[in-house]
């Protein structure tokens, strides 16, 4: 018996005192995901896919999962708060004033209450995605908080299928899935997905640091674990996207286009990460740049398909890409045929 009672002493001492509260927090954030990421997938064998699409019901299995954990660490449950509310954050948008809300808040709550970590919660559901929520955004609104010493700690929780997660790493620049945990990514973000503060008068942090914590990867359904912080310096906002597109994707080593040494995987990497750089120039309205740079992607895509064996996730994998880069090429030449528009209209007005 006093074994038992040994190992429960134990148990509860897993996690430091709140005084220590990245520790405090990561601690508590890793566990919670792995065990969530396990009740999330007995849901979908259950036959439960269709609550997924309610937010509500991804927000409350995240509650009712940490708040265990903690009451089994004999931690008291008022240290945890939904849809938090902080008047840092409001701003107005067409003459509307939108408050965005932290999924979950962390806080030491006596002598009186500390703000400790923000979580923010990404799952695509149906009825998960006002115009005011991305990755980005609420990344970056993690990394403002942060910098205004309003939270000490930002963690941001991503659910998804594994397709999904494949989109976000295309669409929103998230850590690839050959990164190991606990490696920093640099994000590049564009002056036009920045979020303008009216009474601060700049950009919340337009670019910031993300540490991978946690990964948990199945067909049916994802988790990953970011830790946020800001970048100690914030780009002057006379800098032109241009420039720091061209300083940012100079640092990185040059792709190359034959697959050999790589591997076919590796090869695949290198296509998606020339689609993310394509990607970015197109959103800098660089369509010229962007379809050369188009170009030697599909020269690189052509070295896949000429491979007589594929893997089925490469096969998969190789076709994800495939309609990725159609979308590029639509736009890329619906922005070229806009430009070229907006050039004749002001030379027929010079005439």
């Amino acid at each position: 018996m006093a074994t038992q009672y040994d190992k429960l002493r134990e148990r509860n001492k897993k996690y430091p005192n709140i005084d220590d509260s990245y520790k405090y927090s990561s601690l508590l954030l890793e566990d919670t995901c792995v065990a969530l990421h396990g009740i999330l997938l007995q849901d979908i064998k259950l036959g439960k896919q269709e609550l997924f699409k309610e937010a509500k019901f991804i927000q409350s299995r995240l509650y009712e999962t940490l708040t265990y954990i903690l009451q089994r660490q004999g931690k008291s449950l008022d240290q945890v708060m939904m849809e938090f509310a902080h008047q840092k954050l409001k701003y107005l948008r067409s003459r509307t004033v939108v408050q965005p809300l932290i999924d979950m808040a962390l806080a030491k709550q006596e002598p009186e209450q500390l703000l400790i970590s923000a979580i923010m919660l990404r799952k695509k559901t149906a009825g998960y995605e006002p115009d005011v929520r991305s990755a980005r955004s609420d990344m970056a609104r993690l990394a403002y908080l942060i910098q205004e010493k309003v939270f000490r700690f930002g963690f941001y929780i991503w659910m998804g299928t594994l397709e999904e997660l494949r989109h976000y790493e295309m669409t929103h620049k998230l850590s690839t899935l050959s990164e190991s945990e606990g490696e920093l990514k640099n994000f590049l973000v564009l002056k036009k997905h920045t979020l303008v503060l009216p009474r601060i008068g700049k950009p919340i942090p337009s670019t910031f640091m993300t540490t991978l914590l946690m990964n948990r990867i199945a067909p049916e359904f994802c988790i990953r674990l970011y830790r946020v912080e800001p970048e100690t310096t914030m780009w002057d906002d006379r800098e032109d996207d241009v420039a720091r597109l061209h300083d940012y994707y100079s640092s990185i080593a040059q792709l190359n286009t034959g697959y050999g040494m790589w591997g076919v995987s590796g090869q695949i990497r290198n296509v998606r990460n020339q689609l993310m750089k394509v990607r970015d120039y197109l959103e800098a309205s660089l369509f010229d740049r962007a379809r050369a740079m188009l170009m030697m992607a599909r020269v690189m895509f052509t070295d896949l398909v000429v491979v007589k064996s594929l893997e089925p996730e490469d096969v998969a994998e190789c076709d994800y890409l495939k309609i990725h880069m159609e979308f590029l090429k639509a736009e890329i030449k619906e922005g070229m045929d806009k430009d070229q528009g907006l050039s004749s209209s002001e030379d027929s007005d010079y005439d």
